[in-house]
């Protein structure tokens, strides 16, 4: 990207896909270890997962974040499509899924930093820190293929081949 709309479009396309992406990860994130494997709740640092009253109201907070981040996803959705359909210039699909990929794991990272050191909200286990720091490990890998995607990508547009 040499030109200054080259360079607007990428960064509309890494916002969209970087959106979408940080929804997306949220999305995986309650699917799978709130709800499905329930190896953690998204307020298990602050109410008991082990009580009754402490799962209903963890299920709870887990379903309105994942409404929350549903809503993320959306926001980025909408802004993909109408950066697909507002314009002429073809998009790289590499680009978009780098930036993708760049927003899931800026969620997972942030997720590993703020909720299970900063604030203590949970563990990605219940009841132990054992799999914090590999939690934010694998974050920061897919954080860094996502950029690697978007740094060996053609950019934000297409080969006219």
């Amino acid at each position: 990207m040499t030109t200054a709309s080259g360079a607007a479009s990428s960064r509309r396309v890494l916002l969209a896909g970087g959106t979408t992406g940080f929804g997306f990860g949220a999305v995986i994130d309650v699917v799978i270890f709130h709800l499905t494997l329930q190896t953690h709740h998204l307020l298990s640092g602050i109410y008991d997962p082990y009580s009754l009253d402490g799962m209903r109201t963890n299920v709870m907070f887990d379903g309105l974040f994942l409404f929350a981040m549903l809503g993320v996803m959306g926001v980025g959705l909408g802004l993909t499509w109408r950066l697909v359909n507002g314009t002429d210039v073809r998009l790289s699909t590499t680009y978009l899924v780098g930036a993708i990929v760049v927003g899931a794991g800026a969620f997972n990272v942030f997720d590993g930093v703020v909720s299970h050191y900063v604030l203590d909200l949970h563990n990605v286990v219940h009841g132990t820190e054992a799999w914090n720091p590999h939690w934010l490990a694998v974050s920061v890998l897919m954080l860094a293929v996502g950029l690697l995607v978007l740094r060996f990508a053609d950019g934000h547009t297409a080969r006219s081949d």
